[in-house]
């Protein structure tokens, strides 16, 4: 029989959402030191297709972790966003709307950061299956068997941890197309006034989404990260017509960067799926649960990183209560994505998508346009900026009927 290497806990995947769960687990419980892995199926720095838009609310995160942002970033402090019924700013008086960076460096500086806390990730190791009993869990990889009290499923939207435990439905899977594109810094609109871009006009062809260009620094040059999101669930193939189709709502959204010649270059375009929140999903099963990507992001806009540190935060505080003999923690913490602040964020954006990309999708970008004040609150939100994404919705809709009807600071 194989011999297995034991811990006290056991984190598929070594990406935020998994990494945020061991480093708020130390900082809860230094004593978890050692006690602790992350599997990883690739290597550090590995890249990741990701738009790599880090909004406040992570950067409170990283702050809350006592970890310093040291690699390549973009601050963005205006944005537009481009609609059916007409452009929004959503620029808000210099504030910091998204921080831009390079997954693999940013992962590969969390994976720094966990490493000097104490946390053993073991890299090139697949996830193979998983067993669980009244005792623990017991994952086999290629790089042999681990044990533990508990199992956290942080892999991705495409989680084995998931499939093998929770099942393998994909209604709740959207997809994503991405590029990057070398620019002049001196003439793109995005670094001259650092500004992200957004466009919705996608939704009237068909994708329940929108089309993106953020500034970014790839080995120091100036580029443009340039994607569009589809929230439906479809099946997805690199070179079948449904990537030709939103190449070309891509191309349309931003006809005066050179995406057109790329139409024949397939292996210049990253394609990756995006599971987005279900409330109808469970995220507890025995002594798995499910954090990160491989849970389900905002399904509004596939944001996924500040998801990850929450959820990395929660799952942290409930498995230290069921370590301490708490049987009803991980259960808890399946409510906690539900009901609590974090779930009812998801919740609330899932509502949005479901009208903004619906068939009444005009009406509701015109309801969107008819407030300045109900803009910066909602980007305020939206961004968690002073964890205003946390207050009960009763004082949220309070605030915001001060600002709009009664012209109250936003702040």
């Amino acid at each position: 029989m194989e011999a297995s290497r034991k811990f006290d806990v056991v984190i598929a995947g070594a990406g935020p959402a998994g990494l945020a769960t061991a480093m708020f687990l130390v900082k809860n419980r230094p004593s978890l030191a050692g006690r602790i892995v992350a599997i990883e199926k690739s290597a550090h720095p590995r890249f990741k297709v990701c738009a790599g838009g880090l909004i406040p609310k992570t950067m409170l995160a990283l702050d809350e972790l006592g970890i310093a942002l040291d690699v390549p970033a973009v601050e963005v402090i205006r944005g537009e966003a481009a609609t059916p019924v007409g452009s929004v700013d959503l620029s808000r008086n210099g504030d910091v709307l998204a921080t831009v960076i390079r997954r693999d460096q940013f992962d590969s500086m969390l994976a720094r950061a966990a490493t000097e806390a104490g946390i053993e990730i073991a890299q090139r190791t697949r996830v193979l299956g998983v067993t669980q009993d009244a005792r623990g869990v017991r994952v086999s990889t290629d790089g042999g068997i681990f044990e533990a009290q508990i199992l956290v499923g942080a892999d991705g939207s495409g989680s084995r941890v998931r499939r093998a435990v929770f099942g393998a439905h994909k209604e709740t899977i959207g997809r994503a197309l991405m590029t990057d594109i070398a620019v002049d810094p001196e003439r793109s609109p995005e670094f001259v006034e650092k500004r992200y871009r957004f466009d919705f006009r996608c939704i009237s062809g068909g994708i329940k989404g929108y089309s993106w260009s953020f500034p970014c620094l790839i080995s120091g040059a100036p580029h443009l990260n340039v994607g569009i999101y589809d929230q439906r669930s479809h099946e997805f193939t690199e070179e079948g017509g449904e990537q030709a189709r939103m190449i070309a709502e891509l191309v349309a959204a931003f006809p005066e960067l050179p995406l057109d010649g790329l139409k024949r270059h397939a292996a210049r375009w990253q394609s990756f799926p995006i599971r987005w929140f279900d409330a109808r999903d469970s995220y507890a099963r025995g002594r798995v649960i499910l954090a990160g990507d491989a849970a389900g992001v905002d399904p509004l806009m596939g944001e996924g990183i500040s998801c990850s540190f929450e959820h990395g935060k929660l799952a942290a505080g409930a498995i230290c209560k069921f370590l301490d003999g708490n049987s009803a923690a991980l259960a808890a913490y399946d409510r906690e994505l539900h009901e609590g602040a974090v779930g009812k964020k998801l919740g609330k954006l899932a509502f949005a998508a479901r009208h903004f990309y619906g068939p009444r999708s005009r009406l509701f970008f015109r309801i969107a346009r008819i407030s300045r004040r109900a803009q910066e609150i909602g980007v305020d939100w939206y961004n968690g900026a002073r964890h205003l994404d946390e207050l009960p919705t009763r004082r949220l809709i309070a605030r915001w009927a001060r600002a709009v009807l009664l012209g109250d600071p936003v702040r």
